[in-house]
């Protein structure tokens, strides 16, 4: 092969690299990550009309959807496509993320928590699945649990069984009221997924799932009180400032039951509608009270003992 001919080839080459490496980052882009997300329902789920019609809307809105028996029950998986240029060729790699959506309905998580069977039940799914992967769970119908006619035992108990999941097994836990708001998380993870790549190579830490209203405890007990606070804002009439000033006052759930059950009822009311809570900042700065209406249902939460009383 003559001189001129191999310099020919070797421009041709470098051409071919370009291209393909031009096309790859056209391809790769941010806004693209739709294109390279895969959902995975498990056959379970995608047989189910509830199913079906979370796969059709997640495709109207662009996503791809496939379904096979997967490793856990009732769980969806990801998978995402990344595009690679080599020697001028582009190469398609299939990417299996770490990230397991477990779906159980309201009623099924319940009876699990007052079975006892909760926690056995996803370590032995932990079991089954790599060490790198992290499950979330995905409480559907969510809004039975707390209709006003359910048992306060039964929220408690269900409130309780979330709290145990994080604490124990670092579980992050969304409740889930209708197939929208089914959609709308399921795509949420997948765009966080689908923009792994970008975030990871700017250096910042990503979060899967990582909603305003999500609360994680790290295994040195950080994030309890967010945890604790939250479980406050349950009760009605307490607010964010409200939770905050009761915290303050009394940092988890065990010291505040101790103080109400070790102190007359009528005594522990009026402790804590003494309670003062700041609102505002600088010069639109005030201060009030809790007030006795809002300590008698945070008195009557922590303090009944009827378990067919019905939560204010």
């Amino acid at each position: 092969m003559s001189s001129k001919e191999e310099k020919r080839l070797l421009k041709e080459k470098e051409k071919a690299i370009r291209q393909a490496q031009a096309a790859v980052a056209k391809g790769m882009k941010k806004e693209n990550w739709m294109k390279h997300v895969t959902v995975i329902m498990d056959t379970s789920i995608a047989n189910d009309k509830g199913g079906m019609e979370t796969a059709t809307a997640l495709e109207l809105e662009g996503l791809q959807c496939t379904s096979e028996v997967q490793l856990i029950p009732h769980s969806i998986t990801f998978e995402r496509l990344e595009m690679h240029a080599e020697d001028g060729a582009i190469r398609d790699v299939k990417i299996k993320e770490d990230v397991i959506l477990l779906l159980e309905s309201s009623e099924t998580v319940l009876r699990l928590i007052n079975e006892k069977k909760l926690i056995s039940l996803i370590e032995g799914y932990y079991r089954q699945i790599p060490p790198e992967h992290k499950i979330t769970l995905f409480v559907t119908e969510s809004d039975k649990v707390f209709k006003s006619k359910r048992k306060k035992a039964d929220i408690l108990s269900f409130e309780e069984g979330m709290l145990d999941l994080q604490l124990d097994l670092n579980i992050s836990t969304y409740l889930i009221k209708n197939n929208t708001e089914l959609v709308d998380h399921i795509r949420m993870f997948s765009k966080a997924i689908g923009e792994r790549p970008h975030r990871l190579r700017s250096n910042k830490e990503l979060f899967i799932g990582a909603a305003k209203d999500s609360l994680f405890v790290d295994k040195d007990g950080k994030g309890y009180l967010q945890v604790f606070k939250a479980q406050l804002q349950d009760i009605r009439g307490v607010n964010e400032a409200i939770a905050s000033a009761i915290s303050t006052q009394y940092p988890s759930p065990l010291i505040l039951h101790s103080f109400i059950s070790s102190s007359p009822r009528d005594s522990a009311v009026s402790t804590l509608a003494d309670i003062p809570v700041r609102r505002g900042v600088g010069s639109l700065a005030n201060t009030r009270r809790i007030g006795p209406e809002v300590a008698k249902r945070i008195v009557q939460y922590y303090l009944s003992s009827d378990p067919d009383e019905q939560i204010l």
